[in-house]
């Protein structure tokens, strides 16, 4: 079988259109980042169904009520939680995001966060100690992997064994910066966890998925503000290297830098290099030649192959979650993985060696 035809075979087992057969219904509190619309969006296509809504913000949240007239505005953040809902999902401000999580499992609810899920190590502790108390699960939207889908295929591809045991991964997150469409917390360390905690979880949530690696180490980190003086300690930009604990390696480095002309927000890029052969995705499009997402690029030892992916596989982690939260297992996404990306995100940010403009700092 050549490899046109194994990949088609590998799309065509990829059910991305499950719903869940029993019912599940979840509340949002906290709209600070849109993420939450993709998540909604997720959960109600996998068979949930929106009930609360609450923001500090009422035109955040009458935005995603008119979206889902079904659903019900609340007043505070006490009606949601003590709602009947069975999960809790949330895009609040970073640094409120594992107390609200905390809150939720005390409610016995499921919690449902947008990255980054947590801006320290101890915050994630606090979080470990919640779930091995409770029934409840605590996930983390790592969309980049989860909510494109090149990024599901390609683990499929990888699984498969087609480009050989994978031994480096190199991801490439740069974004638009839009600084007018921000709000002040964005800009405040404190409350977003740095560059390297937020999108840089992103790329680690990869790493190890595509690697095989259970666990890793940061072996060393970088951040700077190289043109934004005015926001002080924010940082424009990140990198890292890591070595997981199956031997693998990855480089990864993030920005706020996509210059205007590109037609979308980030010109998003990983690689993965196996013993066989190599994965390259160009996620959110394809510069110069295509505007649509979700482009995979595979080579192995016979043969070289542009997938175009957009449309064909779908986002299968949503229905994966939620039979989780109702039957108490792991399939989408272990609890440990969950917290252990957190961690090592964090990890890189505190340990990251400083620039100060271009100036290392003393």
């Amino acid at each position: 079988m050549g490899l046109q035809a194994t990949i088609d075979d590998i799309i065509q087992s990829i059910d991305a259109n499950r719903q869940i057969e029993e019912p599940f219904s979840f509340s949002v509190i906290g709209m600070d980042h849109p993420h939450i619309f993709g998540m909604v969006e997720g959960l109600c296509q996998a068979g949930a169904t929106l009930h609360h809504v609450f923001d500090r913000d009422v035109k955040k949240q009458e935005k995603l009520l008119k979206a889902y007239p079904t659903a019900i505005a609340a007043e505070s953040i006490e009606e949601v939680l003590e709602d009947s809902s069975e999960m809790i999902a949330t895009s609040i401000i970073p640094a409120e995001r594992a107390g609200l999580g905390l809150n939720v499992l005390k409610h016995d609810k499921h919690f449902f966060s947008a990255k980054a899920g947590f801006t320290t190590i101890e915050q994630v502790k606090q979080a470990r100690k919640a779930v091995e108390s409770s029934n409840k699960t605590w996930a983390i939207f790592y969309g980049e992997r989860l909510g494109v889908e090149s990024a599901v295929l390609a683990q499929h591809i990888v699984e498969k064994g087609l480009i050989g045991r994978v031994f480096q991964v190199t991801g490439s997150g740069p974004h638009r910066l839009k600084k007018e469409t921000r709000d002040d917390w964005f800009f405040d360390p404190e409350q977003n966890g740095g560059i390297l905690t937020d999108i840089g979880s992103h790329q680690i949530d990869q790493f190890l998925i595509y690697s095989g690696a259970t666990d890793a180490k940061v072996l060393h980190s970088k951040t700077a503000n190289y043109q934004h003086p005015e926001y002080g300690d924010w940082e424009d930009f990140g990198d890292a290297t890591l070595l997981g604990n199956n031997g693998a390696t990855q480089y990864v480095r993030v920005d706020w830098f996509t210059p205007d002309g590109l037609p979308t927000w980030g010109d998003g890029r990983t690689v993965l290099f196996g013993t066989d052969g190599y994965i390259e995705l160009r996620k959110y499009v394809d510069v110069a030649r295509s505007k649509e997402k979700d482009h995979l690029y595979i080579v192995t030892q016979t043969e070289e192959l542009y997938v175009p992916v957009s449309g064909r596989v779908g986002k299968p982690y949503f229905y994966e979650l939620l039979k989780d939260c109702q039957n108490g297992t792991e399939q989408a996404m272990s609890q440990e993985h969950v917290f252990r990306v957190a961690e090592l995100a964090v990890e890189a940010q505190n340990q990251a060696v400083r620039l100060n403009g271009w100036e290392v700092e003393k």
